[in-house]
C-alpha cells in the first residue's frame, strides 16, 4: 500500500525585465513521499504567461526557463506549507547569472514565517535574511533580523531564547539555500 504525505506547495514567481520579458508564475506544484519507498513525487507543475494561457512543464520547458530566470535581473521563489511560508528575492543588475558568476553577485533576501498554529496565521515568527552572494567568493553584506509576531509573552520569550542559539545556522542554511537553487539549477555550469 502506497502513502502519499503532501509535503509543500511552492510557488515560483519570475518575471524578466528584458525586452521580449515573459513573465512567469508557477501555481500549482505539489511534491509527495512515497512512505514505501522513502521518493519523493512531484506533481503537476502549471505555469501562467502574461497572454494568460496555462501550460504544463516538462524538461525541456524547466531548461528553458532556468535560462529565462539566469538571464532576468530579479525573481522571487515562494514555498508555503502548513506551518510556515518563505518568500525568497534574487536580484543582479548585470542579470542573475553573470552577476552570480562576476563580481557584481546576486543580492539576495529571503523572508521566512513560521506559524505557531496551523490555522492561525496572525501569530509567527522568522526572520529576515539579507546577503550578496557569489558562486567563486563567500556571501558578504550578510544581514540577518528576527520577527515576533506572537501575543503569548511566555511563548514569545521560550521561542526569542531557542532562536537566539542557533540565528548563525539559521542565517547560514538560508543563505546557502539561494546559493544551492542559482548554482546547480538557475546557473548551472554549461548553461548558457
Amino acid at each position: 500500500m502506497c502513502h502519499h504525505k503532501k509535503l509543500n506547495i511552492y510557488l515560483l514567481y519570475f518575471s524578466s525585465l528584458s525586452f521580449f520579458s515573459i513573465p512567469l508564475y508557477a501555481k500549482n506544484v505539489q511534491s509527495f513521499v512515497n512512505s514505501e519507498e522513502g521518493s519523493i513525487n512531484e506533481g503537476i507543475v502549471r505555469y501562467v504567461e502574461t497572454g494568460g494561457e496555462l501550460r504544463a512543464l516538462t524538461e525541456d520547458k524547466s531548461t528553458q526557463d532556468a535560462k529565462d530566470l539566469g538571464n532576468s535581473i530579479e525573481f522571487e521563489v515562494y514555498r508555503v506549507d502548513e506551518n510556515s511560508s518563505s518568500r525568497s528575492v534574487f536580484v543582479s543588475a548585470a542579470g542573475i547569472c553573470k552577476g552570480f558568476n562576476g563580481d557584481y553577485g546576486v543580492d539576495f533576501t529571503n523572508f521566512t514565517n513560521h506559524y505557531i498554529s496551523r490555522n492561525d496565521d496572525s501569530q509567527y515568527y522568522g526572520g529576515i535574511t539579507g546577503a550578496s552572494i557569489y558562486r567563486k567568493h563567500d556571501p558578504n553584506n550578510m544581514q540577518y533580523v528576527p520577527i515576533y509576531a506572537i501575543k503569548n509573552h511566555q511563548l514569545e520569550k521560550e521561542i526569542r531564547e531557542r532562536e537566539m542559539k542557533k540565528t548563525k545556522d539559521i542565517v547560514r542554511e538560508k543563505i546557502y539555500t539561494g546559493e544551492q537553487l542559482l548554482n546547480k539549477t538557475i546557473c548551472k555550469a554549461g548553461k548558457k
